[in-house]
């Protein structure tokens, strides 16, 4: 602002003083020329209005008129005018210096006007100089550089400082230079008119040439004369060196056509082939086979049709021809060419011709087999080496791994990611630091070679060895590494076993160090193959009988033993070079020798050794080692044992009886002379496992289980069997062997012998079968005897259930007056008491006539549907009182079965009433009939309170029932259903029960042969003969009392069974858990855990159905009630204190055969 006020200031102070100016001149004037109005005040209007513009001027013009009024009027010095011509006058003047002021004014604005325009041009046409991509150079006449712009500095390489003011001449190479002088001096009319272009070489500051079109244009003045010149440089450097490049490459072409004998070849823009003179000359075609498609016949005949497609193909898309093939040669031989065709487009861009090569490739065809080759025999010795190769660039961290090495470092093919990073990510972590070291030194010293682990994406380790070179620039820094990376899994394992083993080395040596001074083995050691230096160990020194430090050598001085004692063979000096280790070192063969020693106080020595040659490296013997041993006792022994075995085998072959000896694992080694006069074999079909050849094919399993049981355990061999005599003939025999044990107790050998017993074998045959007639009897009438005890004990409990409310009942009414209520009701009850008393003497009696064997069946033709209709009659009474639907499926096509029709309808009477009995008021019951298979199955279902899972294997069983609660409510004997069992039995059926569980309902289910013979007799339910078999069972017995354990363990092991005995019902427990037996023994009165507490925790650990443990109390305890507690803790039966073997025997085999019955 203060700027802007003085530069108004300044213009209207230059129009006052120019106006005052011209106000002293004009007065001065005024002396010698009188004027009324002085023209300089003109001059000052002019200057201001110039200088300040128009309204200076117009303050000019005010103050010269005043001025002029003033000074110059007729008037002086005043203002006031006089006359019309004063005024006229001032009026004319100020009408000019307005005119003036005005016109000034206005020059001065478009002066301002035009040199802005002219600024801004200046300007703009500066930038377009400096921003042009072409270089701008003006020079003057003289060739002087005016003016450069940017662009043409850096084309040159100066500053625009160091171009300015230097001739043009000084930046072109001689030529240039000449055209540019010839075109400055051309006649100056000519170069007005003319604007030149020339293509001209320029020099560059580091000595360069440039090439640049320059455009040329003359700069005229204001005369229209040429005062300077203007030229416009394009850098064409790169398009001159490709053009030259281009024309060198023709040439290289046109020569390395010639060079290589290439055919050229020219078709026509259909394709058809116009001319090729090295076509014809190589395969001997005329002009006219060539042309069109003929020259396709000199192709061999598999390439024509698919070189003649490509060719179709390339001009009708009019792209590049490429393909391979074999061409016939004149000569008669094909050669592989390869052939490339290109279109010649015009500039309207149509095909004109198509020119081609053909090349021949045969040459590289064989480099590239062979080529293929190599590389595929790389590729097998890398696979085969475990080798792969990289080439890792180190400017631009791109890694390129071959196909092996990404296996090496467990990648699939093309899986690594190609840098640095990705290879350091592989390395395992512990290996890092030092393998990143390692590649950092190796750029200094351009060598690469260590080793690493390297980590697999399944976690297996795996290590690398590499090894690689690097690759450097001139100026020394480094490009790449290339280099090998090989598995040395192997060898590392194999460092680390070897390590392993020199450690097991020196520890064997130290271990054979005092091996050699314990050992009771003499041990020579010969250092060399005479035996001239030895090393023996103290027991050699022992001995021989000699001082420890004394010096031993084997060599003989003059033919005589170096040493104190003899060594003979059979009391005869054996030669000092037959001795064992120096025939071994002379041989270089394993000598082995027995020979006497003759100590020096005489003393013989038995000594059997053995020398062995040791080797050096390259195969020849370095020594000898030798081990002796004193065998004189041994010796002594054996002459022993000859004269023992003389006398036995003598003693064996005049015995009567077969003798033989095995082998501790039954291997039969030896027969005496009776066993070959007896089976007529020889000593080769006899041996070994011969002998079982001879045994009668019904004693051979037998009798191979006993022997290897003797084998097994050790114990006495005792078994009969019959063995083929040499006519034919089987005789008994008893065969006895016992072991001969070491005083280890180790079986050495077994020796036993045959006794013919065929004779007294038939007396013990026809004496056992008396025996078992006799025992039969005894048995049946002892069955006889217990069932008559069995019935009376029934009777006994049975009978009086009911007479207890008959006969309280009765003395009630006969001594009490009571009322006709409880009078009926006490009638009720002795009539209700009276018919189960009724039913109750049925049952007994059918149950009495089971346990004799006298329930008999009359077999008719039944119809089942009729039987079970009946029986539904009989209890639907009873399930219309309870309110019970009674449901019925009953299959009317069924067959017929053989059977009696009232005992089958009592056994549906005996299903269907026990299930109205159990089922609560409203329930259900279900009776199906149905054919399943040859069987016709009776199922009986009911909703009522179920079985218990424990309660199920006893169901069948005569007086059980399932606990005290529930025959509190419901009553009964427990007969009917083991009623039901024994007639469908007799029937040749079977019953079987399920339940899901208590509350869960039952499902009875009887099958019945259709049409079948059925059985008139039962089961025979008594004790067996003494002849009982417990053969392989399993039987666990436990007693605390140790005698009676052992007798019990006597008694069932004779009869075959294998026993676990233990004295604690604990480990009893364990015993069963671990060997799973057939049957349990046990006491009852035992410390910590009686026989009660045993078998309940027993019965908790098995699963429910049939496969219950049986088991057998065997106590003191004979009382009816401790009878009774015995069966309700679990156990099946109850025998007292002492009992007889052949009892316990029979009880075993009748409950474990009733188990196994259950189970099928």
């Amino acid at each position: 602002m203060l700027r802007l006020q003085r530069s108004q200031m300044q213009r209207y102070g230059i129009s006052m003083l120019s106006v005052l100016l011209a106000l002293l001149l004009s007065l001065l004037l005024q002396k010698f020329l009188p004027i009324n109005v002085s023209p300089l005040f003109f001059a000052a209007v002019v200057f201001s209005s110039w200088y300040g513009g128009f309204v200076p001027g117009l303050v000019a013009t005010v103050l010269a008129i005043l001025a002029n009024n003033y000074f110059f009027t007729p008037t002086l010095y005043t203002l006031t005018l006089r006359s019309g011509s004063d005024v006229l006058e001032l009026v004319i003047f100020s009408l000019i210096a307005l005119l003036i002021s005005s016109l000034n004014s206005e020059l001065r604005t478009a002066k301002h006007v035009s040199e802005a325009k002219l600024t801004k041009l200046q300007v703009s046409y500066r930038r377009l100089l400096e921003t042009a991509n072409e270089g701008i150079w003006i020079f003057d006449t003289k060739g002087q550089t005016e003016y450069v712009n940017q662009r043409l500095a850096q084309m040159l390489g100066y500053t625009i400082e160091e171009m300015i003011g230097r001739p043009i001449f000084e930046f072109m190479e001689r030529q240039a230079q000449i055209e540019i002088d010839q075109w400055l001096k051309q006649p100056r009319q000519s170069i007005q008119e003319i604007n030149q272009q020339f293509d001209l070489r320029l020099r560059h500051k580091d000595g360069r040439d440039i090439w640049a079109i320059v455009s040329t244009s003359p700069i005229l003045n204001k005369h229209g004369e040429f005062s300077s010149a203007i030229a416009m440089l394009t850098d064409i450097t790169e398009r001159q060196q490709t053009e030259a490049a281009l024309r060198e490459s023709e040439e290289r072409y046109r020569s390395l056509v010639v060079a290589t004998s290439q055919m050229v070849w020219t078709a026509d823009t259909e394709g058809q082939v116009i001319n090729s003179q090295d076509w014809r000359v190589y395969t001997g075609q005329s002009p006219e086979e060539v042309k069109d498609w003929g020259w396709l016949a000199a192709l061999h005949p598999e390439d024509r049709q698919r070189t003649a497609q490509l060719w179709a193909q390339a001009v009708q898309e009019r792209t590049i021809y490429e393909t391979e093939y074999r061409l016939l040669g004149a000569d008669g031989i094909y050669r592989y060419f390869s052939t490339r065709g290109v279109p010649v487009v015009t500039a309207s861009g149509s095909i004109r011709e198509w020119i081609g090569v053909c090349t021949d490739i045969s040459h590289c065809k064989q480099i590239q087999n062979a080529l293929r080759q190599k590389q595929e025999r790389l590729d097998i010795a890398q696979a085969a080496a475990k080798i792969g190769c990289f080439e890792w660039n180190i400017q631009t961290n791109v890694n390129i791994w071959s196909e092996e090495l990404e296996a090496l470092y467990g990648l699939q093919p093309g899986e690594f990611g190609g840098s640095y990073e990705d290879w350091a990510r592989l390395v395992h972590p512990d290996d890092l630091a030092k393998a990143e070291a390692d590649v950092i030194n190796s750029l200094k010293t351009g060598e690469f070679f260590t080793d690493w682990r390297v980590v697999w994406k399944d976690g297996s380790v795996h290590w690398l060895h590499a090894r690689a070179k690097v690759f450097y620039d001139d100026a020394g820094k480094p490009l790449r590494m290339v280099g090998i990376n090989g598995d040395i899994s192997e060898r590392k394992q194999a460092e680390a076993a070897l390590q392993q083993s020199e450690a097991i080395a020196k520890a064997r040596a130290q271990e054979l160090e005092t091996f050699m001074e314990t050992v009771p083995v003499a041990v020579w050691i010969a250092h060399d193959p005479q035996c001239h230096h030895m090393s023996v160990n103290r027991t050699a020194y022992d001995l021989m009988r000699l001082p420890p430090d004394s010096v031993l050598t084997a060599t003989p001085v003059d033919g005589q033993y170096p040493f104190k004692f003899k060594i003979q063979k059979n009391g005869q000096d054996i030669p000092p070079q037959d001795l064992p280790m120096q025939l071994a070192g002379r041989t270089g063969q394993p000598v082995e020798a027995e020979f006497e020693c003759v100590l020096s106080d005489e003393d013989v020595r038995s000594i059997y050794g053995k020398a062995v040659p040791l080797w050096d490296d390259s195969g020849a013997v370095r020594g000898v080692i030798g081990a002796f041993l004193d065998v004189t006792e041994r010796k002594q022994v054996e002459n022993a044992l000859r004269q023992s075995e003389l006398m036995f085998r003598t003693l064996a072959d005049t015995m009567p009886q077969i003798f033989w000896v095995t082998q501790p694992d039954g291997y039969h080694e030896y027969f005496n002379k009776r066993w070959y006069d007896y089976t007529g074999k020889t000593v080769e079909q006899t041996s070994g496992e011969g002998w079982q050849k001879i045994l009668h094919p019904d004693d051979v399993q037998r009798t191979i289980e006993v022997w290897q049981n003797s084998l097994r355990t050790g114990k006495t061999y005792d078994n009969e069997y019959r063995l083929l005599r040499a006519d034919g003939e089987y005789h008994w025999h008893l065969g006895r062997a016992f072991p001969l044990r070491n005083q280890d107790g180790q079986i050495v050998k077994w020796f036993g012998s045959c006794t013919d017993i065929h004779d007294q074998k038939l007396v013990i045959e026809e004496r056992a079968q008396a025996l078992v007639q006799e025992r039969a009897a005894r048995i049946e009438l002892e069955e006889a005897s217990r069932m008559k005890d069995d019935f009376l004990a029934i009777v006994s409990h049975e009978l009086r259930s009911p007479l207890n409310p008959i006969l309280g009942w009765s003395q009630l009414l006969l001594s009490r007056q009571l009322n006709a209520e409880k009078t009926t009701q006490a009638l009720e009850i002795i009539e209700r008491n009276a018919k189960l008393q009724t039913r109750l003497i049925d049952d007994l009696l059918d149950v009495s006539r089971i346990l004799r064997g006298k329930l008999s069946l009359n077999i008719y033709v039944v119809d089942l549907v009729v039987t079970i209709e009946a029986a539904l009659e009989t209890v639907r009474l009873a399930a219309e009182a309870k309110s019970i639907h009674i449901q019925t499926q009953l299959d009317s096509a069924i067959g017929k079965i053989a059977g009696d029709s009232n005992r089958l309808q009592q056994v549906v009477v005996n299903l269907l009433t026990n299930a109205v009995k159990f089922t609560p008021v409203g329930g259900q019951v279900k009776i199906q009939l149905q054919q399943v298979g040859s069987n016709a199955q009776i199922q009986v279902t009911d909703t009522g309170q179920g079985i218990s899972p424990d309660f199920l294997p006893y169901v069948f069983e005569r007086f059980r029932q399932a606990d005290d609660a529930t025959t509190r409510k419901f009553g009964g004997l427990g007969l009917g259903l083991a009623i039901v069992r024994h007639i469908v039995e007799l029937h040749s059926g079977s019953v079987q029960v399920a339940s899901p569980g208590e509350g869960l309902g039952a499902t009875f289910t009887v099958t019945l042969p259709l049409k079948t013979a059925v059985s008139l007799k039962s089961e025979d339910k008594g004790l067996p003969n003494d002849s009982s078999n417990l053969q392989g069972l399993q039987i666990v017995a436990v007693d605390d009392d140790v005698d009676s354990l052992n007798l019990l363990r006597f008694i069932l092991e004779g009869y075959g069974a294998k026993v676990t005995a233990v004295a604690s019902a604990r480990e009893a427990l364990e015993a069963i858990a671990k060997t799973q037996p057939d049957l349990l023994i046990s006491d009852i009165a035992m410390p910590e855990i009686d026989g009660y507490t045993l078998i309940r925790q027993v019965r908790a650990s098995e699963a429910s159905g049939d496969g219950r443990l049986p088991a057998i109390a065997l106590t003191a305890f004979a009382g009816e009630t401790n009878q009774q507690k015995i069966i309700a803790a679990g156990f099946q039966k109850h025998i007292t204190k002492p009992v007889e073997a052949d009892k316990l025997a029979t009880v075993i085999e009748q409950e474990v055969k009733y188990r196994n019955r259950l189970r099928s």
